[in-house]
């Protein structure tokens, strides 16, 4: 894939659009000298014949005020031309001394006919000559009249400023271009194309703009110019269309093709080949086609690379740009008459329209905005060619009748433009970006949600849903990234961090069909900013419910604490002095989980065996509890991301059901098991007592159990209370075996309290 090559410095770009100026200043001024250099009668002339150019005449369309023949008025029709002296005879004039090119002719006896007639009357011009004309009344005059011996510059018509000027703008495309990548091979053959657009359009702008005739052997060799030029230029655009944007060939077939050029143009100069059209016309038809196949083969060939389809994108939509404007001005002329014919000289401008198109594609300009207004200029396009195409055929079925064509064809353009443009519309822009509002929700569950993990998979998921992007990697993996935007001419589009979650990369926009545009870019940076609004508002939130649990820890600790240390002393019975330091010990957990912060998973089921130990073994009752976690898919819960609010509720449901073993089980033994599941993403508490055993039916009774199933309901989880054997199969708590004391004879039936919840909020 041809990606252009490298970056000229500053210097070198300067040099190489100096030299192509100064290149094209020598060129526009041979070719003024040689259009000035001819003789002068002060006339613009134009013809009026049919088709074949067999009939007709010269009709004098203005006259100048200061020339030679400011006698002959406007509308009058030249006859005929003689020189001075009695044994010369005159040449009668006809349409066809105003061809503006030779290559009208088939033949190249025809062709070398008209050179010598132009000769002729270029020889008639440079000495005094007598101008036989009829006046719009009919009569017909003579006069002798002496051209001047040059041309003033006014008399130029604009044609030939616009050939020169297509010409000019073509070479400095190129040059500028080349200069932005020198190595790429691509644009030195489109550097090639835009040099030898020069000679064509310089060589045309002498010859189509001259008064009446030029000599026959200059005429001759600006029409070799003109075809080398035309020839070049088309074998150059086949060329690279063979590297471009992905190599097609090697290197030696484009050494094949261009000899192949430069043998047919020396047949064409040298009249080996059969006629004009085998000359000119059939090898710049076939380099057309050629390079229209090439084209259409890279675009099949660039159907997963986003960036090479935009770029080849510019050269077909400059394409559509200039044939519709060449049916506007062609047939808009002959069919609807709204615009006078186009001179050929104009036409020049519609081959420049897509040299430069194509000099935006392989200059990779602003490929990621193409899209914005490609598919309207398509539209455009296509709505021009149905309507030149409808009103082909009323014309056809009204037997000529243009008005009414005319009014039909504006009627039913009308009534089927906008269903069918709306319609082509959602089939082309298919991927269409939803209004910021509707996605204001999401962005605000993003950046609510309390898990980091589970925040950054949901801004992953909106992202992938809105840009269906090949890739979406995070940013830090790139080396020097650069600013969030656009990068690699639109085939990325970096996201920043923002509310928690960390910069993205996209690659390859709707599965790499597309380029990331301005738009996309534009509303990424609007996500990211509502996504830093919502995690603003968020941590406000949080600051504020951690400042209330602080006061409200503030109050347990130094009010409700302080009262229950100093009943202690009041308190002389064993029991009641058990029942108090318990209710302490809750109050310092309560505390304690209102304050601290969240812990590693590892510390945290550490302390709460601890806790859950001390608090037994105070009340008479064995743990069996054999480790401080069970190991998870990394060895420990090292994997599991620290949550502060879980930690919380899963402390006091431990808790809570510790106290209910100890107060109305009358257990002797309590086993806990905390294991995970499903790699990591469930949590499952066991608490297994050998007491009394509690009926299922009354799992909801009493405020210890309410309050559990409410935190497990926090903890998206689910909460079941059961009998700890219901089957003989089933094993009591083995108390003996911790190490924690305890009697585990003469069990009761016990009471199971299981807890299963996600370690991230959206798991099952």
């Amino acid at each position: 894939m041809d990606n252009g090559g490298i970056m000229s410095p500053p210097t070198q770009l300067a040099r190489t659009i100096l030299g192509a100026l100064l290149l094209a200043l020598l060129g526009v001024t041979a070719a003024l000298s040689l259009a000035l250099r001819q003789p002068w009668l002060g006339l613009d002339l134009t013809p009026t014949t049919d088709a074949d150019m067999s009939h007709g005449g010269i009709v004098v369309r203005a006259t100048a005020a200061d020339g030679p023949a400011a006698m002959v008025a406007p509308g009058s029709t030249l006859l005929s031309l003689r020189a001075s002296g009695a044994a010369a005879r005159p040449v009668r004039l006809g349409p066809s001394d105003l061809i503006e090119d030779p290559d009208f002719f088939d033949s190249y006896a025809a062709m070398d006919g008209f050179f010598r007639r132009q000769d002729r009357l270029a020889a008639i011009q440079r000495g005094t000559v007598q101008v036989e004309w009829r006046d719009p009344s009919g009569r017909t005059l003579r006069q002798q009249l002496q051209p001047l011996p040059e041309r003033p510059l006014a008399s130029l018509p604009a044609a030939f400023w616009f050939q020169l000027a297509c010409g000019i703008i073509a070479l400095l495309a190129g040059a500028w271009v080349f200069a932005l990548k020198p190595r790429s091979r691509s644009a030195q053959l489109f550097a090639v194309a835009g040099l030898l657009f020069l000679p064509t359009t310089l060589a045309a702008a002498v010859y189509s703009s001259r008064e009446l005739a030029l000599p026959g052997a200059l005429f001759g060799v600006l029409s070799v110019v003109n075809h080398f030029g035309a020839l070049g230029f088309g074998g150059a655009l086949a060329a690279l269309f063979l590297v471009y944007p992905a190599r097609l060939a090697p290197q030696p077939l484009l050494w094949l093709l261009a000899a192949t050029v430069l043998g047919w143009w020396f047949a064409d100069a040298l009249r080996f080949a059969p006629d004009v059209t085998w000359g000119i016309r059939a090898p710049m038809l076939a380099e057309l086609l050629l390079a229209v196949a090439l084209a259409v083969l890279q675009w099949q060939r660039s159907a997963a690379r986003a960036a090479d389809r935009a770029a080849l994108r510019w050269f077909i939509l400059s394409a559509l740009v200039g044939s519709a404007l060449f049916m506007i001005l062609t047939l808009g002329s002959t069919l609807m008459g709204f615009f006078p014919p186009l001179q050929q000289g104009y036409a020049f401008g519609l081959f420049l329209l897509m040299y430069v198109g194509l000099g935006l594609g392989v200059g990779r300009y602003h490929l990621f905005d193409l899209d914005r207004w490609a598919y309207r200029v398509l539209l455009w396009a296509l709505g021009l060619a149905v309507v030149v195409a409808l009103d082909l055929m009323l014309l056809v079925l009204l037997h000529g009748r243009h008005t009414l064509a005319l009014a039909l064809t504006l009627m039913i353009a009308a009534l089927l433009f906008v269903p069918l443009r709306r319609w082509f519309w959602r089939r082309m822009m298919h991927a269409q970006l939803p209004p910021i509002e509707r996605l204001l929700p999401e962005i605000i569950a993003v950046a609510f949600t309390a898990v980091g993990a589970e925040r950054e998979r949901r801004w992953v998921g909106l992202l992938d849903r809105l840009y269906q992007p090949q890739r979406n990697v995070p940013l830090d993996q790139f080396d020097g990234a650069p600013d969030a935007g656009l990068a690699d001419d639109g085939s990325e589009l970096r996201i920043a961090a923002a509310g928690g979650v960390a910069a993205r990369c996209l690659q390859g926009r709707s599965a790499g069909q597309r380029l990331f545009s301005p738009i996309d870019a534009a509303l990424a940076a609007s996500l990211v900013a509502l996504l830093d609004q919502a995690a603003a508002g968020r941590d406000a939130l949080e600051a504020g419910v951690q400042r209330e649990r602080d006061r409200i820890a503030s109050d347990l600790h130094d009010d409700i604490g302080a009262k229950l240390l100093t009943l202690r002393h009041c308190i002389q019975g064993e029991r009641e002095q058990a029942m108090l330091m318990t209710t302490i010990d809750q109050l310092r957990a309560i505390v304690r989980g209102l304050r601290q912060p969240a812990q590693p998973w590892d510390d945290f089921v550490a302390d709460l065996r601890a806790e859950t130990s001390q608090r037994l073994a105070a009340a008479g009752v064995g743990l069996d509890w054999p480790a401080p976690l069970i190991a998870g898919p990394a060895g420990g819960f090292g994997v599991i991301p620290e949550d502060a609010a879980r930690q919380y509720h899963l402390r006091a449901l431990l808790q809570e059901a510790v106290s209910n073993a100890i107060r109305h089980a009358r257990a002797r033994c309590v086993r806990v098991r905390l294991t995970l599941q499903q790699d990591g993403a469930l949590m499952r508490l066991e608490v297994i007592d050998d007491g009394i055993g509690i009926p299922p039916e009354r799992a909801a009774a009493g405020h210890g159990l309410t309050s559990m199933q409410i935190r497990a309901r926090a903890l998206g989880g689910r909460i079941d209370w059961r009998p700890a054997r219901p089957a003989a199969t089933d094993a009591a708590p083995t108390c003996a075996e911790s190490g924690d004391g305890g009697d585990a004879s003469a069990p009761g039936p016990g009471t199971r309290v299981e807890l299963t919840f996600p370690l991230q909020a959206g798991a099952a």
